[in-house]
């Protein structure tokens, strides 16, 4: 009884890093279900509804919660910039090393059946976005070598409801490592997006950072840091680039989260 108590605060504890979905409705039903759940396996479908928009279950900010027993403190001696070796412009991620990050992420009820759809690094920092039937699951890779799943998102919309021109947010959520904090975003396109650029911005906005995404097969990934004060007064949007030429652009990631745009 004492240990479940335990882990109850910790993970109430390690979801604070995002304040405005834990708070509100109905994320504060999700985090009680989190605590309550056997995160060895995914449940077989979402439990939440939210009136007016389709049947979702994103967990963003999870991998925070798994860290938090261990976590160590952000200011560390002599460990040099944070994210230091970070870009704006990712790489691809050698096949095997992506399906070994998803085989230590995924259930072990799903990974024969877990496909890699995007496998990027910035750095020394990889990350994985895996599909399982029903199911996106995104793992984050630090430069430690330690793998975390970083959200999850239940039944995701086909390649025919998103369009040409439509998106998906499948993740948007922060995560804390050693050296600070970072957002994770991953998503679904349609069959006519070649590209997405994600502008982050102050409040006051001008820019923070632009950051390129990495594109396969109608999906993409992409991260970057993000302080925790940051992330309550920064604006974050996306641009899709099309295969005839034009553009799509000033897309809310916040509102993305919350509901996808059909083409």
């Amino acid at each position: 009884m004492n240990n479940d108590r335990n882990l109850d605060r910790a993970l109430r504890r390690a979801a604070d890093p995002v304040p405005a979905r834990v708070s509100g409705e109905p994320a504060g039903e999700l985090l009680e279900q989190i605590v309550r759940s056997d995160r060895r396996a995914a449940p077989a479908q979402a439990t939440t509804r939210v009136p007016g928009r389709r049947p979702r279950l994103a967990i963003a900010g999870v991998a925070g919660t798994l860290a938090a027993a261990g976590a160590v403190a952000l200011a560390m001696v002599n460990i040099g910039p944070a994210y230091a070796s970070w870009t704006p412009d990712p790489a691809p991620l050698p096949a095997a090393a992506a399906q070994e990050i998803a085989g230590e992420c995924v259930p072990a009820p799903e990974r024969g059946a877990v496909r890699v759809v995007i496998g990027e690094t910035r750095g020394d920092y990889a990350y994985v976005n895996a599909m399982t039937p029903g199911w996106s699951r995104t793992c984050f890779r630090d430069h430690d070598g330690s793998v975390r799943e970083s959200s999850i998102l239940a039944e995701p919309l086909s390649a025919e409801q998103l369009g040409a021109a439509g998106i998906e947010l499948y993740s948007w959520g922060q995560l804390r490592t050693e050296e600070g904090y970072v957002r994770l975003m991953a998503g679904h396109l349609g069959s006519g997006v070649t590209a997405v650029d994600i502008a982050v911005r102050h409040a006051d906005g001008s820019p923070t950072r632009t950051v390129h995404a990495t594109v396969r097969d109608g999906y993409f990934a992409a991260w970057y840091p993000e302080g925790i004060d940051e992330s309550s007064s920064n604006s974050t949007t996306l641009t899709l680039r099309l295969a005839d030429g034009g553009t799509v652009g000033d897309l809310s990631a916040g509102e993305l989260l919350n509901e996808a745009k059909r083409d």
